[in-house]
């Protein structure tokens, strides 16, 4: 304002479209369904990558996607849940960092196209079946389940559900079309870091059963992968 102050509700909804309770408040659920019209969906099928979108107002996303994957439940499941380590398998994301102030209080920071976004979130681990929930709690608001699902002792199944509500300054770096953030999240940054964790724990499993040659090859696939990425 003329006095120099930041107007913090102001400036949330400049770049989010909404004001801070109702930021608080405009996640959806995943247990009941209170939109009053049917979601717009869009769904992704690509070798045993599967994928499906919904939208109720344009900006509030909610993907499903699911993958199997080579290993067990109990693998995949003790190297997801090691929240610090996604960068290695999401070149989106900087960092994630456990903090001190609360057990499962993680602070995350993501790079898309040279824009920073950052979020605090809690996250609770799954006993049964295996997996992680979390909810951001600050910044960017997005919310989450992933469950590994058993098929048979060194197989299972990752399925992730994931809401965010996109801020516009967001939609504005995909010409200011939802529908071509939608696409982004569904068929890059979730199809890519699913399966570039896929292709980590692969090369991580090669390497400590001494198969150096392996490990190499997969790491080098995905290090190929992060490098085509756009900024």
């Amino acid at each position: 304002n003329k006095d120099g102050l930041l107007n913090v509700p102001s400036l949330s909804r400049a770049l989010y479209g909404l004001s801070l309770d109702e930021m608080r408040d405009c996640l959806p659920t995943y247990e009941t369904a209170s939109t009053t019209e049917e979601p717009a969906v869009t769904s992704t099928e690509s070798d045993s990558y599967l994928a499906t979108t919904s939208t109720t107002s344009g900006r509030d996303i909610t993907v499903s996607v699911s993958l199997p994957l080579p290993f067990s439940d109990g693998i995949a499941a003790s190297r997801f849940t090691d929240l610090p380590q996604m960068s290695r398998w999401s070149p989106w994301l900087n960092s994630v960092t456990y903090l001190d102030e609360s057990p499962g209080l993680t602070e995350w920071n993501l790079n898309i196209r040279g824009v920073k976004f950052s979020w605090k979130a809690k996250s609770e681990v799954l006993a049964n079946p295996k997996g992680i929930t979390w909810e951001s709690i600050s910044g960017l608001k997005n919310r989450g389940v992933v469950e590994f699902e058993p098929t048979s002792d060194d197989s299972c199944i990752m399925k992730l559900k994931m809401s965010i509500i996109m801020p516009y300054i967001l939609v504005s770096l995909f010409q200011g079309m939802p529908s071509v953030v939608q696409e982004f999240l569904q068929n890059k940054l979730l199809k890519w870091s699913l399966e570039m964790f896929r292709d980590v724990v692969k090369a991580d499993l090669a390497l400590e059963r001494g198969d150096q040659e392996l490990g190499d090859a997969l790491f080098g696939a995905v290090e190929g992968r992060a490098n085509a990425l756009e900024e």
